[in-house]
């Protein structure tokens, strides 16, 4: 559901995003992406998940959104979702961000309580419109995509 203007308390802030991603090609088009489609949205990245608790634990400011790949080394993307669920920083939502289609993957992340599951974009114009969607759903509390496969 679409909130009203009045009440979108997000707009104009800098969606801080921890993006979880081993591959340095999709973490370099993720922030040239952003970059590109000019939205404020501040990235710290982790190589895979086991980095990325570590680095919840200590940090001084939680991000406002986690953006996770699922396939990942020493920990995937659906281990962290588990892991974190587990600590005091579970209550930051977690997006996966995955390449994977498999139905396997999309109903493990909904039970582990992840918020959606965005396919990654193919080419850099749809990663710059997902960059815009990502920050536009952000400052509205909305979903950047739907759940993939069989329902919501």
């Amino acid at each position: 559901m679409s909130r009203s203007e009045s009440e979108r308390t997000n707009v104009d802030k800098p969606l801080r995003l921890l993006h979880i991603d081993d591959d340095e090609n999709d973490r370099f088009f993720l922030q040239r992406a952003v970059k590109t489609a000019d939205v404020p949205i501040q990235i710290e990245v982790a190589l895979d998940g086991e980095r990325a608790l570590t680095w919840l634990k200590s940090a001084a400011a939680l991000p406002d959104l986690i953006l996770a790949d699922i396939r990942m080394p020493r920990m995937s993307g659906l281990e962290f979702l588990e892991a974190v669920k587990k600590t005091d920083r579970r209550d930051v939502p977690v997006v996966m961000f995955s390449n994977s289609v498999y139905q396997g993957d999309i109903e493990r992340a909904r039970e582990l309580g992840a918020k959606a599951y965005c396919v990654k974009p193919a080419g850099m114009a749809e990663l710059v419109e997902f960059a815009k969607r990502l920050y536009g759903s952000w400052a509205r509390s909305e979903l950047p995509c739907e759940w993939p496969g069989n329902g919501k």
